[in-house]
């Protein structure tokens, strides 16, 4: 996959120079890809063949600066006509960047709000079994009526009151 390979390589090229440099080029990735998805315009402009590489260079430069790996990333993907590229990249280096860190974005979805120790108890259930450092992003659904779904990576489990509801309704159907 295309997002892959650049993801991989700037991972590679943020990860020589040390942890510093790894963080801030996630963030400015993160930021240029929400500014990207906030401005669909100017991925069109940075994208459009009319317009000479080196002026869409130019533009990128005047918007973004000339500094950080995340901007010469940018200035890759404009050369390589491949701009369109750049939230999916920053999704990929995500993942590197919580690979490397041990860790696992969990999102929790109950139908009211968890409290601090139900919530640090799930936490470390869910360490302990993943081997990994646990960050809970918690929203609240009050139509699942209660019990607690659980997504990560691929992995959903669903434990509300709702899902149980329907999978009785169909066994009685």
């Amino acid at each position: 996959e295309v997002s892959a390979v650049y993801a991989n390589a700037l991972f590679s090229l943020a990860n020589e120079q040390g942890d510093a440099v790894m963080q801030e080029t996630r963030s400015d990735l993160r930021q240029t890809a929400v500014l990207f998805s906030l401005n669909p315009d100017l991925t069109r402009l940075l994208s459009l063949p009319t317009v000479s590489v080196e002026e869409r260079v130019g533009i990128a430069k005047k918007i973004f600066g000339e500094t950080g790996l995340a901007t010469k990333l940018l200035f890759l993907l404009i050369d390589h006509d491949r701009v369109s590229y750049l939230g999916e990249i920053a999704d990929d280096f995500d993942r590197k960047m919580l690979d490397y860190q041990n860790t696992e974005d969990v999102t929790v979805t109950t139908a009211i709000a968890m409290t601090p120790e139900q919530k640090e108890r799930l936490r470390a259930a869910l360490s302990e079994k993943l081997h990994k450092v646990i960050r809970i992003t918690e929203r609240i659904d009050r139509s699942i009526l209660g019990g607690v779904i659980v997504k990560y990576g691929d992995t959903r489990i669903d434990n509300s009151v709702k899902y149980r509801l329907d999978a009785l309704r169909e066994q009685l159907s």
